[in-house]
């Protein structure tokens, strides 16, 4: 959860970036579709709540908020070479650090989750047979 929590700080702080930097007009442009230092909002609250429920105690609601966020965060990092941020030519150098600071928070969110997946799995497999699972 704190990792999804410091990626969404990287995010609203590449917004700010974005408009300071001159590559969005508005908050909200930087922080749309076409953004390239940030996620767009929706994603990044959903991103949120899915981190809220892989990091609680309901085993099963965890499991798949988990591996949700596991494969996630590696199909956003691959959109990046599909919508153009990755190559946008009015990025100036210190926009491309922090896009990569944004990438590296984004990856270290689907480690994170993938981690917890596989804890989950393998507290799972050490339980006795006929054990009720608890949710």
């Amino acid at each position: 959860m704190v990792a999804a929590v410091v990626l969404a700080a990287v995010s609203v702080g590449g917004a700010f970036v974005s408009v300071a930097g001159g590559l969005a007009d508005t908050l909200l442009d930087a922080m749309g579709p076409t953004g390239r230092l940030s996620i767009p909002v929706p994603m990044m609250l959903a991103q949120l709540v899915a981190a809220w429920v892989a990091s609680g105690r309901r085993r099963r609601p965890a499991l798949v908020a988990s591996a949700l966020l596991a494969v996630v965060e590696p199909v956003c990092i691959v959109s990046g070479f599909f919508d153009g941020g990755y190559s946008d030519s009015a990025r100036t150098g210190a926009h491309t650090a922090y896009q990569g600071l944004l990438v590296g928070m984004l990856a270290v969110v689907g480690v994170m989750a993938a981690r917890r997946f596989s804890h989950l799995r393998r507290a799972q497999a050490r339980r006795p047979i006929g054990a009720r699972s608890g949710t």
